[in-house]
């Protein structure tokens, strides 16, 4: 059985504001008619692995990240009928790269969009300390261990040849994101730009995200393109057996009754019985990441999303307790789409849209960039083995053990709220809804 996958991706395009060129060429270019970079511009520094942030910093990006997590998550369909996964991990880290470069009313538009309480200076040592910590808890493939969960985060900065950015900026991104600079010729070639970028992508989360980037959301105005990827693959630390799935009845939001394949399995978990919900927790292997499922209770689902907050989320982890549970839970597998630009603009980061007013003169010294678009995409896939999830994010920029109690029965058998979570810091890597297990 192969294991559960999650993916999830962004775009940010950011475009010149202005229409005009810049000069300053980066890099020696090379490269013919194919999709691949013509050349990279590295910074002279190299990413920092003792970033100088203190735990109160950490915490503080951890609770950004979730507060983010749970302003947008009505935004983005929570009370409708259909599936929902997305990651607020890699949406943070990859906006957070256009905010190093943002100034005035667009930072603080960001910061305010994107629940950022720390100022850059020490939001982002924080956001890479939180990064290699997750990176000490995991395996890649340049790190094997087969004994824990697998987990890439990549980033990546795309620019128009000859176009020129501040030396500090590329610096940051370097040091705090190891983002290097990779040169492409959007001006005289966006589909294959567009190609190249998305084959990052796809290779970066292991081909479950493929075509991030539709067809013309980049074009000859478009200048700067962030990226960031984030693949997660873990079985469970007590994984389901195949014989055990069997068919149950889950009930939607509606009423309506669907007959679908549901994994079962009775052993201790972390379980919390609250008002209005039941939540349980199920870790992966190593036992450093798990996901937490809160169930609302029949027709209290909108009302519960309506009052999640951070504290709710802290609250429920504080609070489970062990307890022998007789556990079933449905299969699921599905993709989703969200609308990014506009819920980011009713967020508060409506002046980065605003050619008008959108200052990312922290990444070329001039007011000539404006993000265009943010586009985001998710697939997950639950199963008896475990999980795996990817996330990628682009932004572009352009001109312009045994017990003999009687188990207590849990039946994951009407819509629940799940995220993949670091148990440590309690980071939000993915989170979403299921609806309708059938769906896909």
């Amino acid at each position: 059985m192969r294991p559960k996958i999650i993916c999830s991706c962004l775009l940010l395009a950011l475009v010149s504001a202005c229409g005009g060129a810049s000069t300053t060429a980066t890099s020696t270019i090379t490269g013919g008619d194919a999709p691949q970079a013509i050349g990279t511009a590295k910074s002279m520094l190299a990413r920092n692995v003792a970033p100088q942030a203190s735990d109160a910093d950490l915490a503080a990006a951890v609770a950004g990240n979730t507060e983010f997590a749970l302003k947008v998550l009505p935004l983005l369909g929570a009370q409708g009928d259909s599936n929902l996964v997305y990651s607020p991990y890699s949406l943070t880290l990859a906006l957070e790269m256009a905010a190093a470069g943002a100034k005035g009313d667009t930072l603080s538009g960001m910061e305010k969009a994107l629940a950022f309480q720390l100022q850059q200076s020490r939001l982002q040592p924080a956001l890479n300390r939180l990064d290699l910590l997750l990176a000490d808890k995991t395996s890649t493939t340049a790190k094997p261990n087969a004994q824990l969960p697998n987990l890439n985060i990549a980033n990546a900065l795309w620019a128009q040849q000859g176009y020129n950015l501040q030396s500090t900026y590329l610096d940051a991104l370097s040091l705090n994101f190891g983002a290097a600079v990779n040169l492409l010729d959007f001006a005289k070639a966006a589909e294959p730009s567009r190609l190249t970028i998305n084959n990052w992508v796809a290779d970066q989360t292991q081909q479950k995200i493929k075509d991030l980037l539709p067809a013309n959301s980049v074009s000859a105005s478009t200048r700067v393109v962030l990226t960031n990827a984030v693949w997660f693959k873990s079985d469970w630390a007590r994984q389901f057996t195949k014989e055990a799935t069997r068919n149950q009845d889950f009930t939607d939001r509606k009423g309506s009754v669907k007959n679908v394949p549901f994994m079962n399995q009775t052993a201790n978990f972390p379980y919390l019985q609250g008002k209005d919900y039941q939540a349980i927790e199920l870790p992966y292997m190593d036992n450093k990441l798990a996901m937490l499922v809160v169930m609302p209770d029949t027709g209290k689902f909108d009302s519960f999303v309506q009052g999640l907050s951070s504290n709710t989320i802290s609250d429920i982890a504080a609070g489970l307790k062990d307890n022998y549970i007789a556990l079933g839970m449905p299969k699921f597998n599905f993709s989703a789409n969200p609308e990014m630009t506009g819920s980011l603009n009713s967020l508060g980061m409506g002046a980065a849209f605003d050619a008008g007013k959108a200052d990312f003169s922290g990444m070329t010294g001039n007011r000539d960039l404006v993000i265009s678009g943010v586009l985001h995409k998710a697939y997950i896939t639950v199963d008896e083995k475990g999980t795996e999830a990817a996330a990628a994010t682009a932004v572009v920029i352009g001109v312009t053990s045994i017990n003999i109690n009687q188990p207590l029965r849990l039946n994951l058998d009407k819509p629940f709220l799940f995220m993949i979570r670091d148990r440590q810091t309690g980071l939000i890597l993915f989170m979403g809804k299921l609806m309708n297990p059938a769906a896909s």
